[in-house]
Formats: structure tokens, sequence, C-alpha cells
């Protein structure tokens, strides 16, 4: 669905805002996934009847059900039941038995998008984080800073954070902390208290008409919607001069002269209040525990953000007591993940999936483990694997063995002439020393990688698609 299609459905068919001011019974067609799963939980903690469907059976359908969620596996138009409403996803086509269904019924069909925006929007604090990369880690360190300095936020996140259990954490609902997504235009319905805008890239542009002005108008968009803090990357230079609020804002970086990077645009007058942050007041690495400059960045971003409901009158104090808490930050599942060991081979699973992404993953792990790294990577749809197959040619410069598998579609369909070799070609390009290897499926990639490993190594299977299930496979394989 592109970004601007959204905005007019929200405009034409909006969610009202006292829909759930009586206990309702709705149905999400693709329950299963990240972003729908949190808001199916959400709206099962506060008193509704939830039922939903997805395509197979999964571990977060077990957790739901766990939760008192009726879940089908397949969809069928049965499976609407005696649903009011039901909820979707830009991956549900009109046909989807159940979608058609419930147009037959007449019944309301909202995006999982409004129904975010109506938690966020009638909080009387939330915190949004958006960005290119990043979101999920950012979100939930907001959330766990928070928590540890007595808050009770609710949180809907794009990731299980274990200390929570789940992708979400049920709290306070005027204090609410979301991951803010740009792929679809999502990001655009919220009007939260506090905009966090991480980073800006090319990325889902088959959603924004190919052109990345017109990604930038969504972000001013996001940007603008705010109606209190702005938290802005200061480190971009471009995101500084696209990006330009008018209230109340904070520029954060690692750049310790961030100041002067922003010295033009921070006053008090004329009804600014703007702030800086430096990740020198973050004590990288004494107060984090997951590797990486990126991180780092997205650290100082978060404090940032918690610092707007911890009290700016009181920096001194809520500061160091914000960067502390990070200290017992474990990470999401799936972003730089341990897997485990055997035979002295280590593995971690990540969700990077985006040149950026895989390119800063591999230098924090090379930095941080100290290990020799070897890599499965899967690339992530047709249409991303066509844009970005040259950018991922440089992108694993830190990797001293490289598989690359044939792509996961995401049920996008296919492109004639693309497929995960573009890929491979690149990097094989780039780095013609370097051991590098063609996987046409994920068995093919475990036998290569049962090959070449050695002890000592350290494993990273990365991608947005399958390939998390391979590292478990091959520690077996190992143990065995």
């Amino acid at each position: 669905m592109r970004w601007r299609d959204l905005l007019q459905l929200n405009e034409q068919h909006p969610l009202p805002a006292d829909f759930f001011r009586s206990s309702r019974r709705v149905h999400f067609i693709g329950v299963g996934g990240i972003g729908m799963s949190a808001l199916a939980l959400l709206l099962k903690s506060r008193g509704h009847d939830v039922s939903g469907s997805d395509a197979s059976e999964s571990a977060m359908l077990s957790q739901l059900r766990e939760a008192g969620i009726r879940c089908f596996v397949g969809q069928k138009a049965e499976n609407l039941g005696e649903s009011e409403a039901i909820f979707y996803s830009s991956a549900i086509a009109p046909e989807n038995p159940e979608f058609a269904a419930a147009t037959q019924k007449n019944l309301p069909a909202w995006h999982r998008s409004q129904l975010l925006a109506h938690f966020v929007n009638g909080a009387k604090t939330s915190i949004a984080v958006s960005g290119t990369h990043g979101k999920s880690t950012t979100s939930a360190m907001i959330a766990h800073i928070l928590t540890e300095c007595g808050h009770n936020p609710t949180a809907v996140l794009g990731a299980i954070y274990p200390p929570f259990g789940s992708n979400l954490r049920v709290g306070n609902e005027d204090l609410i902390v979301v991951e803010a997504d740009e792929s679809d235009g999502s990001f655009t319905l919220l009007k939260p208290t506090v905009a966090v805008v991480l980073n800006v890239e090319p990325e889902h542009l088959e959603n924004y008409d190919e052109s990345e002005e017109e990604l930038w108008r969504a972000f001013e968009l996001f940007d603008s919607s705010s109606s209190g803090w702005n938290i802005l990357n200061g480190d971009d230079g471009l995101m500084h001069q696209r990006l330009d609020p008018e209230g109340l804002a904070c520029y954060y970086g690692i750049d310790n002269n961030i100041a002067a990077v922003c010295a033009s645009n921070v006053s008090t007058s004329s009804g600014r209040t703007q702030f800086i942050l430096s990740s020198g007041n973050i004590k990288y690495p004494t107060h984090l525990n997951i590797p990486g400059l990126h991180n780092v960045s997205n650290a100082t971003g978060a404090v940032a953000a918690a610092l707007t409901q911890l009290g700016l009158s009181r920096l001194n104090e809520s500061l160091p007591h914000a960067a502390h808490t990070l200290q017992s930050f474990v990470g999401t599942l799936r972003r730089f993940e341990r897997k485990g060991e055997a035979r002295n081979i280590v593995v971690y699973d990540d969700y990077g999936h985006h040149p950026t992404e895989v390119r800063a993953t591999l230098d924090a792990a090379k930095e941080f483990l100290d290990r020799p790294i070897a890599v499965v990577f899967q690339p992530h749809r047709y249409s991303r694997t066509l844009a970005l197959h040259r950018d991922f040619g440089s992108a694993f410069e830190s990797a001293d063995k490289i598989i690359i598998t044939q792509l996961y579609s995401a049920y996008e369909t296919p492109i004639e002439g693309v497929s995960g070799r573009m890929v491979f070609d690149a990097v094989r390009e780039n780095y013609p020393d370097k051991a590098t290897f063609y996987a046409e499926n994920l068995d093919e990639a475990k036998k290569i990688a049962l090959e070449i490993l050695e002890s000592g190594d350290a494993l990273l299977t990365m991608g947005a698609g399958d390939i998390t299930k391979l590292g478990a496979q091959i520690l077996e394989a190992l143990s065995g």
C-alpha cells in the first residue's frame, strides 16, 4: 500500500475514537505478524474479545492463545464468527477469504496503522520511534529506561524484548512507547507527543512512487505531527536540513562536535526550546551490553526521548539515572541475538536486511567478538534486491566467509531476472579474494556452512525471512 493511499483511506474511513469505549468482538487477519500480534494482545488486555488467523502455526500463535485469543491456522470466511470488525495489514489482499467475507457482511475493516494511531493519539503521553534502522531496539530501550526509572509505560514493539517476555508491555494507557513503521507510511497517521527520527535512507520506495523525495515528505509529515518534542539524529546533516521543528527539539548524536553541527538552529527565543545530547553522556561502553556505534547512537536517542518524561528541569539527576539503566538492557530478539555455541563456534542471528544494517552489524560483530566472522545472508524481497544489490556488494567487508542464499520473497510477486545471485555477484565483485559461496536454499547453505566453519569462528545468520531457523539447525549439527 502506498503511503498516500493510506492517508486517503484514513480520511475516508477513520476508526472512531469512541469505538472501544464498550467491549468489542474483533478479528485480526494475519494475527501472527509482529505488529498485528502486539495490537491484538493490547486489545485483549483491555477487555475486548479478540480472534485472529494466520497462514501457518507459530510460536506467536501459541503466545496469543495463552493470552486467551482464539487463533486459526488458515484463513476462511467462517473464522470471522460473530466479529463486529476486522483489522488487517498491508500484506492482506482484497481477495483474502476473510477480508472478502467481511466486505460481503459489510463489517468495518480498518488497517492496523489506524488501530496503532488510536492508542497513540488518544494517550496523554506517547513516544513514537521512526527511522529506516534501529526502531525496535530504540523503542525497547526507551520502554526499558522508563520502566527502570519507576514509570509504567505501555510498549508496542517491533520485536520481542526478553524482559517483557513479549513484543508488548501492558502498562499505563496514557504513557505509550511505539515503533512507528515507515515501510507503508503507517507512521504518518500518528500524532505523538514525542516524535523520534533515528535515520532516513532509501527503503521501501515501492510505497513512495520510487521517489526519495516522497519518502522525505512522509518523514516531514510525521515529524510535524508531534505535539511536543522532536528527537532528531543531529549526526545526519540532511535530516537537520529537512526536519527543522519550530518548537521543542533535541538533537542527539555520537559526534562530540554535534553542538557545532546544530549550533545554527539552537535557540530559546521565538518560542523555540532545544537541547543537545552527545553520546559522551552515555559513557559507552560502560552502560551498553550490545555492540556497535549504531547502538551508541540508538541509546543516545533513547535517553533523549526518556528525558522528556523524566524531567529536563532535573537534568543533572535524571540523565545519569537514565543512562545507568542501559547496563541492564539486553537487546531484542533477532537483533544480534546469541543462539548458542558448539565446538568453539558461536552462532548469532540478526534481522538486518538493508545494506547499512548488514554493514553495521558485521562491523560491530568483528569488534565485539574478536573472531573470524562467517555470515549466511538471505536477501529479502525482489524489489529490494533489484534496487539495492550493488549496495550489498560492499557491505560484507568485516566478514571472512560469506554465504549468500536465494532471496526470501515475503509473498512479493517475482521480478524476472531478479534473484539472490545478484547480491552474490556484487559481493564477489567487491571482494574477489574472500571465500564467497551461493546457496539455492537453506539446506544447501547449512551444508556449506558446516564444511567451512572452523573452531574459533563466529557465525551470523542474517535476513528478515526464514533464515532465522538456520542457526539452531547448524548448532544441532555441530553438537551431534
